[in-house]
């Protein structure tokens, strides 16, 4: 029975053995047929597909640059090269990718390197050089060469063909090893298929055997049930014992996790500066050690009205917004808490946000436990807050107080540390407010100490006894009395009134002050000092009346450059007295004459011209006067624009010729023109003056001579004569005013003073320079020096005429989004120069303000600008803050743009003028035959014939069929 039993068991194995061995070797099979499909199908896909999609991109990044390249001749902007570009660079990285491609298929090598990549190589050529054409703005010769790249993309699409007709070979040949690998694949399914149903049969039969065996087995497995409950039980009692061992595991291992969290706790009560940082540490290992949840520390704060309060100082794991931080009153057991001194225990109902997300707590204790001081007193109290109530138990209490009393301890000696560190940063904080206070007082003692001695006047401080106490530089300067501080002023003040005699009665009024029998001194002196005579005004001021630190200020002036200008003043009111009366009795005794005698006409004549004279005398004296008075009160303006100076200066002189004995001679450097920008009015003022004093102070000579120069952008205007020259000592009072030399050979010649101040102050007004070299009894030269002026170019720019620079420079910003170039001028005459001076295309576009630098204004150049035979339909925009005139109407090439405006506005009204404007259009102010012909042959247009009407001229063209 056993060895057939063996027999049948090694037989039912070896069927087994041998249908797995039968079925792996159908599933390797399978497995392998599989892979062989999808490593075809995965060929088609990763190697075809893409192949073809890199042909068509290829094709496409080509077509990309012929699009861009024909976008950029036709809008003419560089951002229409972006597909130009952009298809280069894909064109580059196609063909890398068909080459790589190309090593595991031949003929699809052959086709790239032998057809496409010299086909994509002449058409990037053409490419290229077509581009540089049109950027040569050689549009014509780049038109021609379409056709040739027609030609060129044509070949490439053949080219392009021959590529895909290759890829789809490669994708046939790839479909069908595919194919002939799914063949496989079935063949190898069908045969394991077979192999399973003999299997199948095989085991059943298997089956039945093991059935038999199966019924003697059962009769053993009865044997062996017995043994095993016998050795479950056991095994029972062994797991109880690993239970409770596990349980007094687990309370080992909670109490170990207590006393690291209570150590962890008890380190973190030392080592803090601050209170805050105290409370921050402390409270959550707290919190840990007791398992609690929520804590807060409330202290008790009275001010010193003794108001009481309660201030939150911290809290930890309450809902935002539900701890007011302060109160003015506690109630329950929080006042309890203070006024018993226990420790209370509380259970409430917990509501709102308390009951967390998902509302599941109902119930909370709190424990109040009181905070005191070093004399227990209740100082405050901690809040701790447990939501886990099924989780407390009364031996932990025990726990509770050692931490809790801990903490207390604690927190005390932290609040004193704390109260002590506020202290020392008040301490700090006011040790640094009185060292700044006192640095403050420093540099104002050093400020006034500075004040006085940088003071013009000289000062002295005295106190109410007359004792000196300081002494500023000047005073020292002139009574030396920084050697006598500490004395009595009273008792130097006569010293110094035995040096000098004219301070004895100011020595007086000092004393007489100090003994309080004068309320106030002021008075004036004077004294030697080396050879000049000094003048002097010396006044006291009380200082601090009343008080104990009463004193006297003393100041001292000295007005010698006052006396100086006040006689000046009386010999000007006496030069003008003199040179007001002599005309003027002049003019009253020829007029008494004239009125009274009857007289010859030729006697009659030569009365009436000195009258004339004379009155013109006493015209251009007044006439400086009111100068002199607008320029020193600042009232004196300007009127700049450009000036040919070479004219001005010729034109006065050959006036000054016919009026005196001298001759005036102009020297010029051989420069086409010199211009300066200038208020001709006051220009000529200037060269008057000078020219009327070199003739006055020559009377011995017959010549003056100018010179004119130009040298780095400056004009030098030259003008000497030859005659009495300047002495050394009158240098530094030369452009002075009411200053006239005073010596014998000039008392005889007339004069204010004030023509050299007049002129000094109208060229410095100009940005000017002026100076002079002089030498006794051989003349003298006066120089002047102005900065001159360039005309500006205004052919093929946008002109802004407008003299505020900051607008002027915003608009030029805003234009240069145009492309175009632009040029500033500040006046109305300066445009008009520059027009008239135009021999190119002349200007593109004006942007002309109303009111401008110089006599004329925006109107007038407009006005001009429309008279002018060549640039009369130049567009205009009209940029003022004034509303238009009430006949004001625009024109197709005239806009008004009222400021303020902004620069878009203004950039769209110009581009929208420059668009409209027709370069063949002409306006001709007046019927010129011979002016038409030789505009019109200027601009390229040939006159056949030309016929003068009454109102107009017929002009018959020369057609370019007909020449």
């Amino acid at each position: 029975m056993d060895m057939k039993t063996f027999t049948r068991s090694r037989i039912s194995m070896l069927y087994v053995i041998l249908i797995v061995v039968l079925l792996a070797f159908v599933s390797v099979y399978n497995y392998l047929a599989s892979r062989n499909m999808e490593k075809e199908n995965n060929a088609i896909v990763n190697q075809a597909i893409p192949i073809l999609t890199t042909a068509n991109s290829l094709l496409t990044s080509l077509i990309n640059q012929e699009t861009g390249l024909r976008g950029y001749q036709l809008g003419g902007s560089e951002q229409f090269l972006e597909p130009y570009t952009t298809g280069r660079d894909q064109v580059a990285a196609d063909l890398n990718t068909l080459s790589t491609y190309g090593k595991k298929y031949p003929t699809l090598q052959i086709i790239i390197d032998t057809q496409a990549v010299p086909a994509i190589t002449n058409l990037q050529r053409y490419y290229d050089t077509t581009l540089e054409l049109f950027r040569a703005g050689k549009i014509d010769e780049a038109k021609a060469r379409v056709v040739g790249g027609k030609t060129l993309m044509d070949r490439y699409r053949v080219i392009h063909t021959s590529i895909t007709n290759n890829i789809e070979q490669i994708t046939s040949t790839a479909y069908e090893a595919s194919q002939q690998a799914g063949q496989t694949s079935r063949l190898i399914t069908l045969v394991g298929f077979i192999i399973a149903l003999l299997a199948g049969g095989m085991s059943i039969i298997i089956s039945l055997r093991s059935f038999q065996a199966e019924k003697e087995l059962r009769k053993s497995e009865e044997t062996y049930r017995y043994m095993a409950e016998s050795l479950e039980s056991q095994n029972e009692e062994i797991i109880a014992q690993q239970e409770e061992q596990q349980i007094t595991l687990a309370k080992l291992s909670e109490r170990e996790r207590d006393l690291e969290l209570i150590s962890s706790y008890q380190e973190k009560l030392t080592g803090y500066v601050k209170l805050t940082d105290f409370l921050k540490h402390t409270l959550p290992a707290l919190l840990n050690s007791l398992a609690h949840d929520a804590a807060l520390v409330v202290l008790e704060n009275r001010s010193d009205d003794e108001a009481v309060s309660y201030e939150v100082i911290h809290s930890i794991g309450y809902p935002k917004g539900q701890i007011q931080a302060s109160r003015s009153e506690l109630f329950g057991p929080s006042r309890r808490v203070f006024d018993e001194g226990v420790a209370i225990t509380h259970t409430r109902d917990v509501t709102g946000n308390e009951q967390g997300i998902h509302s599941g707590v109902l119930r909370a204790i709190d424990h109040y436990i009181p905070l005191t001081d070093d004399k227990q007193e209740v100082i405050g109290f901690l809040l701790l807050t447990s939501y886990q109530c099924s989780l407390y138990q009364d031996d932990n209490q025990r726990l509770t107080k050692g931490l809790v009393r801990q903490f207390g301890l604690a927190f005390y000696a932290q609040l004193v540390n704390d109260q002590k560190l506020q202290q020392a940063e008040s301490l700090a904080t006011l040790n640094d407010q009185l060292t700044t206070e006192k640095l403050l007082l420093e540099g104002q003692h050093d400020l006034i100490q500075n004040i006085l001695e940088s003071a013009h006047e000289g000062m002295m401080m005295c106190d109410s006894q007359g004792t000196i106490l300081f002494s500023n530089h000047r005073m020292n300067q002139y009574f030396g009395l920084d050697e006598r501080v500490g004395q009595n002023f009273v008792d130097c003040s006569f010293n110094i009134g035995a040096q000098n005699p004219s301070f004895h009665g100011v020595a007086a009024s000092i004393e007489a002050l100090i003994d309080r029998s004068l309320s106030h001194l002021t008075q004036r002196f004077s004294f030697q000092s080396g050879e000049q005579l000094q003048h002097a005004e010396l006044y006291a001021t009380v200082v601090s009346e009343g008080t104990e630190q009463q004193g006297y200020l003393f100041v001292f002036r000295d007005r010698t450059e006052e006396e100086r200008v006040d006689e000046m003043k009386n010999e000007f009111i006496s030069i003008v007295s003199h040179e007001l009366r002599t005309p003027l009795a002049s003019v009253l005794g020829f007029i008494e004459i004239l009125l009274h005698r009857d007289l010859p006409k030729e006697k009659q004549k030569r009365y009436m011209e000195t009258i004339y004279n004379e009155a013109q005398r006493l015209s251009n004296l007044i006439n400086d006067f009111l100068d002199l008075q607008r320029m020193e009160s600042g009232r004196q303006s300007y009127n700049f624009a450009p000036i040919h100076l070479q004219s001005i200066v010729s034109e006065i002189a050959e006036q000054w010729q016919d009026k005196q004995l001298h001759h005036i001679v102009l020297h010029q450097q051989q420069e086409p023109e010199l211009w300066v920008r200038a208020d001709v009015d006051r220009i000529r003022q200037v060269f008057d003056n000078l020219i009327s004093n070199a003739i006055k102070y020559s009377p011995a000579a017959d010549q003056i001579d100018i010179y004119l120069t130009a040298h780095d952008g400056k004009i030098t205007i030259a003008i000497q004569d030859y005659g009495l020259g300047i002495p050394q000592e009158a240098n530094e009072h030369m452009f002075s005013k009411f200053f006239r030399v005073d010596n014998s050979d000039r008392r005889q010649i007339g004069g204010t003073g004030l023509g050299l101040a007049i002129v000094k102050e109208i060229v410095e007004g100009h940005n000017g320079h002026i100076s002079y070299t002089s030498e006794m009894g051989h003349g003298t030269t006066f120089r002047i020096e102005l900065d001159q002026y360039e005309i500006s170019g205004l052919d093929g720019k946008i002109v802004i005429f407008e003299d505020d620079d900051n607008l002027a420079k915003l608009i030029q910003v805003a234009l240069h989004k145009l492309n175009l170039p632009s040029v500033q001028l500040r006046s109305a005459e300066e445009g008009m120069i520059a027009l008239r001076r135009c021999e190119g295309e002349g200007p593109i576009l004006f942007i002309v303000d109303i009111h401008l630098e110089g006599e004329k204004t925006g109107w007038d150049f407009i006005a001009d600008l429309y008279k002018h035979p060549l640039h009369a339909q130049t567009p205009v925009i009209v940029s003022t803050a004034l509303d238009p005139p009430h006949d004001y109407h625009e024109k197709e090439i005239e806009k008004y743009m009222k400021k303020p405006f902004t620069m878009e506005r203004l950039v769209q009204v110009a581009k929208r003028l420059l668009d409209n404007k027709s370069s063949l259009a002409y306006v001709f102010p007046f019927q010129d035959k011979e002016t038409l012909t030789t505009t019109l042959i200027r601009n390229g247009i040939n006159v056949l014939k030309m016929e003068e009407n009454q109102d107009m001229i017929e002009v018959d063209l020369i057609r370019p069929s007909d020449k």
